[in-house]
C-alpha cells in the first residue's frame, strides 16, 4: 500500500499539512517552557488560561463553522491562519497573565476558525468516493510534521536560552504564513459544490435541532476518550503504578507515531458510507476498551511482562484512536448537508473539545484510583458507548436533514 496519495488536490493538502504540523510541533514541543520561563507564568496560571481558550472555543464553533458555511471554506480557513500568524506574532513580547489571557483565547478562535473552513473545503474538494482516504493521508502526513517538529524542538530547548524560546514561537508563525501562501494557491471547490452550499432558504443554527446528530456527535465525544489516555493517563499510569523504565514514554510515543503514520489509511477503508461509519466507530470502542483490561494487568506485573502489556496497551489504544478519526471523518464529511456543512462539522467538533475538557481529569483519576480497578471502568464506559453507536447511526440515517430547508434564514 503506497504511502503517498494520488496526485492533485489530495497531495497539496498533504504538503499543506506537513508545513503546519513542523511549525506546530515545534511550538507545542516548548510551549511550557516558554510559557514559565519567557511568558513569566504560573503552571496554574497556564492552565486556567488554555481551559478559558479551550471553553471559549467550545462556545464558539458552531458559529465559526456558519461562517465558513457564508463565506466558503477556503477563504474562511485562509482568514484562520492569518489571523492566527499574527497573534502569535505577538507571542514573545507578551509577559504576565494578562497578556496571555488576552492573546491565547484569539489563538483558539483563530485555530477554530482555520479548523472549520478547512474541514468545508475538504469535503466540498475531495471527490466523494475518496474524502475519507484522502483525509487519511492528510493525517498521516501531519503526525510526520508533528514528529519532525518535536525533533527539531530539541535545539532551542538544548541552548536553553530565553531568544531561543521565542525563536520556537516565531518559527510556529513562519510557517503558518507559508501555510497561508499553501492555502491560497489551492485549487476552487468544483461549480457543484459551491452551489450545493449556496442553496437554500438555510435556517442557520439548525444543527442544535438535529437531536440524532447531536446524539452522535456525544458518543464520539466519549469515544474520543483515546486522546486523555495516551497523551495523560498512560504515561501518568507508567510513571506511578508500574515498574517500567521512564524511557518506555519515548518508545510507546514512537510506536503510536509509527502506526498512525503506517496504519491510518488502512484503517480508513469502508469509512465514507453510514454502515462503515459506524463499524469504524465500533471497532475504536472495543479497541479501547480492550487496552484498558491489558493496562490493568501492567500495573500488577514485573519486567519484562510490564513492558509487553504496556506496548500491547498503548498499540490498542493507537488502534482506536485510527479507527475512531476514519469514523469521526465521516460522520463530518458524509453526513451532513451541504449547504449547513460548516455548522455541522463545528457541532462535531466540540466533541473533541468536550473530551479535552472532561476526559483528563475524569480518566486520570478512574485509572489511578482504587489499585488501577477503575481502567475497568472505563473499559465499561467504552462498551456502553459502542453498543450505542448502532442504534445512533440507525437513527441518523433515518432522519433527514431537512429541517435546514423549511424555513428561511
Amino acid at each position: 500500500m503506497s504511502l503517498l496519495p494520488p496526485p492533485g488536490v489530495a497531495r497539496s493538502l498533504c504538503v499543506q499539512s506537513l508545513v503546519y504540523a513542523i511549525g506546530n510541533g515545534v511550538f507545542t514541543t516548548g510551549s511550557a517552557v516558554f510559557f514559565l520561563h519567557v511568558a513569566g507564568l504560573s503552571p496554574v496560571q497556564v492552565g486556567i488560561g488554555f481551559s478559558v481558550a479551550g471553553a471559549l472555543s467550545l462556545l464558539c464553533s458552531v458559529p465559526l463553522g456558519g461562517l465558513a458555511d457564508r463565506f466558503g471554506g477556503r477563504r474562511v480557513w485562509l482568514a484562520g491562519v492569518l489571523a492566527e500568524a499574527f497573534i502569535l506574532l505577538w507571542y514573545p513580547w507578551a509577559h504576565g497573565f494578562a497578556a496571555f489571557l488576552a492573546l491565547l483565547p484569539l489563538a483558539g478562535l483563530a485555530d477554530g476558525l482555520a479548523g472549520s473552513g478547512r474541514a468545508v473545503y475538504q469535503a466540498e474538494v475531495l471527490p466523494r468516493e475518496d474524502r475519507v482516504r484522502s483525509l487519511a493521508f492528510v493525517r498521516s502526513a501531519m503526525n510526520i510534521g508533528f514528529f519532525a517538529g518535536g525533533a527539531l524542538a530539541a535545539v532551542p530547548l538544548a541552548i536553553g536560552s530565553d531568544w531561543a524560546y521565542r525563536m520556537m514561537v516565531l518559527g510556529n508563525a513562519l510557517g503558518l504564513l507559508v501555510n497561508a501562501v499553501l492555502v491560497a494557491r489551492m485549487p476552487e471547490p468544483p461549480d457543484t459544490a459551491r452551489a450545493e452550499r449556496a442553496a437554500g432558504p438555510v435556517r442557520r443554527g439548525a444543527v442544535w435541532r438535529d437531536r440524532p446528530f447531536l446524539a452522535l456527535v456525544a458518543l464520539c465525544s466519549v469515544l474520543a476518550g483515546h486522546a486523555s489516555l495516551t497523551t495523560e493517563v498512560i504515561p501518568l499510569w507508567l510513571t506511578a503504578r508500574t515498574d517500567a523504565p521512564r524511557v518506555m514514554l519515548a518508545v510507546l510515543f514512537g510506536c503510536n507515531t509509527i502506526m498512525c503514520v503506517a496504519l491510518q489509511v488502512l484503517a480508513s477503508r469502508g469509512a465514507d458510507t453510514p454502515a462503515g461509519i459506524g463499524r469504524a466507530l465500533r471497532r475504536g470502542g472495543l479497541a479501547v476498551a480492550a487496552s484498558c483490561a491489558v493496562l490493568y494487568l501492567s500495573g500488577h506485573s514485573t519486567g519484562w511482562a510490564t513492558i509487553a502489556l504496556l506496548l500491547a496497551g498503548s498499540a490498542l489504544v493507537t488502534l482506536g484512536e485510527l479507527w475512531q478519526s476514519a469514523g469521526f471523518w465521516g460522520v463530518t464529511t458524509e453526513l451532513p448537508p451541504a449547504a449547513a456543512r460548516g455548522e455541522y462539522v463545528g457541532a462535531a467538533r466540540m466533541s473533541y473539545g468536550v473530551q479535552g475538557m472532561f476526559g483528563p481529569a475524569s480518566l486520570t483519576f478512574l485509572a489511578m484510583h482504587g489499585g488501577g480497578l477503575g481502567w475497568l471502568a472505563i473499559a465499561a464506559v467504552f462498551l456502553l458507548a459502542t453498543a450505542i453507536v448502532g442504534p445512533a447511526m440507525t437513527w441518523v440515517t433515518a432522519t433527514p436533514r431537512v429541517a435546514l430547508t423549511t424555513a428561511t434564514a
